[in-house]
Order: structure tokens, then sequence, then C-alpha cells
């Protein structure tokens, strides 16, 4: 799925990033709606990374690794391709599309 499909429906970086430290501090999210969504947003702010910079990479990696590790454990894929899905493993960005989408409705699961 392209960035272009699955953020559709996202808000703008600098308001996805206020409302999630605000939701984080007051304590009115849940684990896997910030793993979602902090992972979505890295994405989002990587899109144009050079795909050599480390230093991206590994926060884009660490992000990721938590929110698929989090759905390994709990069983929370909501998308047709399950975290366990082989396509994962060389694609998680997709993986995290594919969940961002269907939690912001933009695409079935």
């Amino acid at each position: 799925m392209t960035p272009d499909i699955a953020y559709a429906n996202a808000p703008n970086v600098q308001e996805e990033t206020e409302e999630l430290l605000r939701l984080r501090r007051a304590g009115r999210i849940g684990d896997r709606d910030w793993l979602l969504r902090r992972a979505a947003l890295t994405d989002r702010q990587t899109l144009g990374a050079d795909a050599a910079d480390g230093k991206v990479q590994t926060s884009l990696q660490g992000v990721l690794d938590k929110l698929l590790a989090f759905d390994a454990a709990n069983g929370t894929t909501a998308g047709p391709l399950a975290i366990d899905d082989s396509a994962w493993e060389a694609d998680p960005r997709g993986y995290v599309r594919q969940e961002y989408a269907i939690w912001a409705g933009t695409a079935r699961p």
C-alpha cells in the first residue's frame, strides 16, 4: 500500500505529533493506538530520508519493531495479512501502512 493511500485521512505531521503527545500525557491513548500512530507518524516523517542515513533508519526500525512485537504478542493485527505473514519481513513499513489505513478508515480489513 502506498503512503498516499494509507495516510489519506491522516492529519498533518505537526498536528498528529501534538495530538499524540497530548493524549499520552493525559493517559487517554491505549498502547496499540500509541504504537500504531507513532509508527505511522515516523514512517511519514522519514518518507524522503536517505536509505543510507543510518540514524534515521535505526530510529524508524526501532519504532516499527515495537508495533510489530506488540501485535505479534497480542494478536492485534486488523488487516488481511497477519503479522506473521512473510511479506512483512521485507516490508515492515507496509505493515504499518496496512494497519494505519484500517485504523483511519481508508482501507477495509
